[in-house]
């Protein structure tokens, strides 16, 4: 049995359906994974910034930080920052150069696709490449990472920080707990994701309805804005990601524990043990009858529908193609930008939809801060984690278009005018459930089979029943492979 603690955040794999192979997994004694997670996060945090400012700002115990004393000189130190090519690289590149100015550091990155990234990042790995420094991993990646050395723990370089700058208990609970494996602190959680529904308020209102909340308002609205003539510019009512592997194997998670189901028999809402039987139970009533509300919905989508992956369910929104997506937050403000949006200010957000008699459970997920384990440059790779992840530079970021993943910048109030989704975002983070999505050794795997025969039974090849309990066969052996079940 793995133990774990409920309060670990699972992130979203926002992959394009490629081969994975996962590092040092294979022949493994369950017992490997038997370790606890200490519980990192305590249950109430607020913390208000008053100011702030790239070199320094106001803390919320009222001091300053001098970043010019706090962080090491690292003059014509290279240091290397490898990301994932989503919307928040912009900001990420806007507020980085500050630390260079601070630190002396020539600062670079390189972003790739979701895919692409993963698949070097374990190539690296093997061969103990130091091209990179800092690493920015999805949250669902830390578990095989850590057991496999890639990067370095940062517990002990948190406990020799000072408290103010590290702020562990401002990180959103539902999300922080991804950033650890094995009893520590392994990267610093600093790029947040939730899921919201954005709809076209204005078509909405011409419509006489109002945002949908559940299963069944959903359906019928996309109904009615599909090949509606009142509605001529749009190619159909909903868009969401249902396209053959990941991007459908991840739509499972994502909306399992809103229509009241669960994908293992341990994890459920409110389990104090997530990790204590992975037996799967995809095949549950309400998985099935959330997957035939799949096939439904998908009858009123664009054309091509079943083959929508995370660009294009957002291009299909921002190009005013559809009138419903449910999407990630880190999409949001590309929405509001009118170089690339035609919708910028007719769309709304409301909270995760859920099937009658249930409620929203939004998904987490978001990418995790950590250095590199085979980096000859590790001392300036942390000052520059601990700078870019504290609370006054997290302020700039979210400001600049990064995703907010602490209490203090949704509480902030110049966000909160700025990024008008913010109050529905922070009632999604709260509204989370932290164990979501698995993350140990085989998860890639597991949710390629789960979106194989997901979208199997939405372009109708088979009913969701049979697509089900063929993927709880198929994640069974993948499980029992990786030593997570028995035999």
């Amino acid at each position: 049995m793995i133990k774990i603690s409920n309060t670990e955040a699972l992130s979203e794999v926002n992959g394009r359906g490629v081969s994975y192979t996962i590092i040092g997994s294979k022949n493994r004694n369950r017992e490997d994974l038997e370790e606890t997670m200490k519980e990192f996060l305590k249950n109430t945090c607020a913390f208000a910034l008053a100011t702030s400012a790239m070199a320094g700002g106001a803390l919320a115990d009222g001091h300053a930080t001098d970043w010019s004393a706090e962080l090491g000189d690292h003059s014509g130190v290279d240091l290397r920052i490898q990301l994932i090519n989503d919307p928040f690289t912009g900001a990420l590149g806007e507020i980085m150069t500050e630390f260079g100015e601070i630190t002396g550091a020539n600062v670079a990155k390189d972003d790739l696709g979701y895919g692409g990234l993963y698949e070097k990042q374990v190539l690296n790995c093997s061969q103990g490449d130091d091209t990179y420094d800092v690493l920015f991993i999805d949250g669902i990646w830390v578990g095989e990472f850590a057991e496999s050395g890639c990067i370095d723990p940062v517990e002990d370089r948190i406990a020799a920080t000072d408290e103010s700058i590290i702020a562990w208990d401002d990180y959103m609970e539902s999300f922080a707990g991804q950033a650890s494996w094995d009893g520590q602190r392994q990267c610093l959680p600093i790029a947040g994701y939730w899921h919201m529904l954005h709809y076209r308020k204005d078509l909405f209102e011409q419509a006489g309805l109002a945002a949908p909340t559940t299963f069944e308002e959903m359906l019928a609205a996309a109904e009615l804005f599909h090949d509606n003539p009142d509605f001529p510019e749009l190619e159909g009512g909903m868009a969401m990601n249902f396209q053959r592997g990941s991007a459908a194997g991840q739509q499972y998670f994502e909306w399992i524990y809103s229509a009241g189901g669960s994908p293992w028999k341990t994890n459920f809402i409110g389990s104090d043990d997530v990790y204590g039987d992975l037996t799967p139970t995809l095949n549950s009533p309400e998985g099935v009858k959330m997957v035939e509300f799949f096939n439904e919905i998908s009858q009123y989508g664009p054309p091509g529908v079943e083959n929508f992956a995370w660009d294009e369910r957002a291009n299909a929104f921002t190009q005013g193609k559809v009138a419903i997506i449910n999407n990630w937050s880190v999409r949001t403000p590309l929405f509001t930008d009118p170089e690339i949006s035609k919708v910028t200010d007719d769309f709304g957000v409301a909270m995760f939809p859920h099937a009658e008699g249930q409620s929203s459970v939004p998904p987490v997920g978001g990418w995790i801060l950590c250095i590199n384990a085979h980096s000859n440059n590790k001392d300036a790779a942390w000052d520059f984690i601990k700078w870019f992840a504290s609370p006054e530079v997290h302020k700039d970021f979210v400001l600049a278009g990064g995703p907010p993943s602490r209490h203090s910048a949704f509480q902030d109030e110049q966000i909160n005018e700025e990024q008008f989704w913010t109050p529905t975002l922070y009632e999604s983070a709260k509204a989370a459930w932290p164990d979501g999505r698995p993350r140990y050794p085989g998860t890639f795997q597991v949710i390629d089979a789960i979106g194989l025969e997901v979208n199997r039974a939405i372009v109708g090849e088979v009913s969701a029943q049979e697509a089900l309990d063929k993927a709880n066969e198929n994640v069974t052996r993948i499980l029992q492979s990786e030593g997570l079940l028995e035999r």
